[in-house]
């Protein structure tokens, strides 16, 4: 059984910005492959964007341009709600670095993607390893 902890994500409250938004970094020690890897617990999201929206959990890849990488089936929030989803309700993906190169290779991060920036997102992760 691997040691684990629960923890807020470590980049704290999110704002999207329709980009790859970075939500939970597994840092890397220079040259070492990561020990370290996640599992999303719950997601809290506030949507007062004026429309309704999406978000995507995923990583990127290693290409020279990161590609985002989805892990998780799409969100969908209503706007002007808040929504939580609890650990019975999202799936168990493990978040890990993968150092094989390009597009093969995954960093481990935990980056979110909205279709509208403005979404607040939140995660708790079980983290496991040093």
């Amino acid at each position: 059984m691997k040691n684990s902890i629960r923890k807020v994500g470590n980049q704290g409250m999110v704002t999207t910005t329709t980009g790859n938004d970075l939500i939970h970094d597994l840092v890397l020690v220079a040259g070492v492959p990561n020990v370290r890897t996640a599992v999303i617990r719950k997601i809290m999201t506030s949507n007062n964007t004026g429309a309704n929206a999406t978000l995507i959990f995923g990583t990127l890849d290693r290409q020279a341009i990161p590609v985002f990488v989805p892990l998780l089936p799409t969100l969908n929030l209503l706007n002007g709600f808040d929504a939580e989803w609890i650990e019975a309700e999202i799936p168990s993906v493990e978040f890990m670095s993968d150092m094989t190169a390009l597009a093969a290779g995954r960093n481990g991060s935990i980056y979110v993607v909205g279709s509208v920036a403005g979404i607040l997102v939140s995660i708790e992760v079980e983290e496991y390893g040093a």
